[in-house]
């Protein structure tokens, strides 16, 4: 039944769906949608270290050659390193659009990524907006074994990889609309990703002043809000 629209979200590593949970009021009745949860969260750090970029990547092309095969327009929305994964399904075509949120092209930690982690190991963070939005973003449980995070450090080397391979052989063979937001005050993706992303041929790019890689403030919500509906 092609002619519908769908929607496929993705999210970014060590993250959840949750983080896209105030887009969803936004989906016009009818759409097809699909929310991607990448193998080894929603576990443990164990079951995070048994995964694989090979494996992420298989199950974002998955959901959206299955919804492309019912959908006429299918648009790829993701979070962070699920940026990546969906522009490489829109570099084959297979997207009508991408609507991207804090896609690192550029990593650059901060200070403040490593505290609003500790915050949330620790279980103190107490009433900052910031560190209680990347408590609720973060997919991967707190493991007290450290034998179970022998495979985070492959796992991220992965990802740095992925970012280098993106910029270098997918970002210029986007055909498809893009339009992606950076946060200002974002602990992870530099301000430099903006770069990169100017090499797409269609793109809408905006960077949101009082945002962090997981906390969104309600002015930039709203933005996001206005321009997700517009697109749809």
């Amino acid at each position: 039944m092609r002619g519908r629209c769908g929607i496929v979200f993705v999210h970014g590593i060590v993250g959840n769906n949750r983080i896209f949970d105030f887009l969803v009021p936004c989906v016009p009745e009818g759409y097809e949608v699909r929310f991607v949860s990448l193998d080894g969260h929603g576990g443990d750090a164990l079951a995070f270290s048994r995964a694989s970029m090979a494996r992420w990547k298989a199950q974002v092309e998955e959901a959206v050659r299955e919804m492309s095969s019912r959908c006429e327009k299918v648009l790829g929305v993701g979070h962070s390193m699920g940026c990546l994964l969906l522009m490489e399904q829109g570099a084959r075509g297979l997207l009508s659009g991408l609507f991207l949120l804090n896609p690192p092209m550029i990593i650059r930690p901060r200070i403040s990524f490593l505290t609003n982690a500790f915050k949330v190991a620790a279980g103190c963070v107490g009433n900052d907006p910031v560190a209680l939005a990347a408590k609720d973003a973060y997919g991967v449980t707190i493991d007290l074994n450290p034998l179970h995070y022998y495979g985070w450090p492959r796992r991220y080397m992965e990802l740095f990889s992925e970012i280098s391979r993106i910029k270098k052989e997918v970002v210029s063979n986007v055909k498809c609309p893009v339009w992606a937001f950076l946060s200002a005050k974002d602990e992870l993706v530099g301000p430099a990703s903006v770069r990169p992303l100017e090499k797409l041929p269609r793109k809408t790019i905006e960077v949101l002043p009082d945002s962090t890689h997981y906390y969104y403030s309600e002015g930039d919500r709203r933005v996001i809000m206005e321009k997700f509906a517009s697109v749809l």
